[in-house]
């Protein structure tokens, strides 16, 4: 997880699920908040949620995306990110 935050696009994107843990986006609208492209986005996306980071609400229209709700992966997160300040 820790070589996953030298990427600032999966930096950002944990930056906001961790303050924001009850967020559901899509990948256009997470690059919006984060301010980043949205491919980089999508990349960092699926990264997060093969790292059991993130998970995928998938449609048959779209993609949205939301926190893990395994307290000891949040955990983790929030120290790796806490060392990053």
């Amino acid at each position: 997880m820790r070589t996953l935050l030298k990427n600032e696009a999966t930096r950002k994107v944990l930056l906001f699920f961790n303050e924001n843990p009850h967020s559901i986006d899509t990948a256009k609208g997470i690059s919006i908040w984060v301010g980043c492209d949205v491919e980089e986005v999508e990349r960092a996306l699926d990264k997060l949620v093969k790292k059991g980071a993130l998970i995928n609400h998938k449609t048959s229209s779209t993609n949205a995306y939301s926190y893990t709700t395994e307290k000891s992966v949040v955990k983790k997160i929030e120290q790796l990110l806490k060392k990053l300040r």
